[in-house]
């Protein structure tokens, strides 16, 4: 067991009602979990934006964490910090009302250091008017690249492929549905639900 201390640098309380809250601190993704009243507390108290914090880190395991150093709070606003691949998803079909499709290739593979990169296409089908007020099909196309190397965690190390892919089409999507925040599986090591 480690014993951490780290300044947050993103927060994603989306999955509190779910039993756990994530924060982003030196390129890393930590989860925390518990009951839902207990995180909202912590959510509430001790992890923000901003705020420096200790914690027993063991095995991918957060505990006890306690709050060391409050943050300005000009640097608080930590609702809007992150996104998440569900919730993009969810979002373009919402959208684009299924009038959309994803595609991934594979651009480049290395086994051995458990390298991939891969790029996302999200094409958007619309039907719009013409100068002649006569319906034309027109197709907008947003691409994005994700990549998965220098992964640090044994427990994601295997996932790198599947972690490249969700990167880029996480991006894509964000491009698709003109969100800017950045997706939690975008980030240095992504949590497990």
């Amino acid at each position: 067991m480690e014993l951490l201390k780290r300044k947050i640098e993103g927060v994603n309380p989306k999955r509190v009602e779910e039993g756990t809250i994530g924060f982003i601190a030196e390129d890393k993704w930590f989860n925390v979990s518990g009951e839902t009243e207990a995180l909202k507390i912590i959510l509430e108290k001790i992890v923000a934006k901003g705020n420096v914090v200790e914690f027993e880190y063991n095995n991918g395991v957060v505990g006890n964490i306690t709050l060391l150093e409050k943050a300005p709070e000009t640097e608080k606003n930590w609702h809007d910090d992150m996104t998440n691949f569900e919730d993009l998803l969810n979002d373009a079909h919402e959208k684009f009302k299924g009038n959309f499709n994803i595609k991934t290739k594979l651009v480049e593979m290395n086994y051995e250091k458990k390298q991939a990169l891969f790029s996302a296409c999200v094409s958007v089908e619309n039907w719009e008017k013409n100068e002649d007020n006569l319906l034309e099909r027109r197709t907008t196309l947003f691409t994005a690249h994700g990549d998965a190397q220098g992964i640090t965690s044994d427990s994601i190390k295997p996932h790198f492929i599947r972690m490249a892919e969700t990167r880029a089409i996480a991006r894509a999507l964000r491009w698709a549905t003109n969100n800017a925040k950045v997706a939690a599986e975008e980030t240095s090591e992504v949590p497990k639900k």
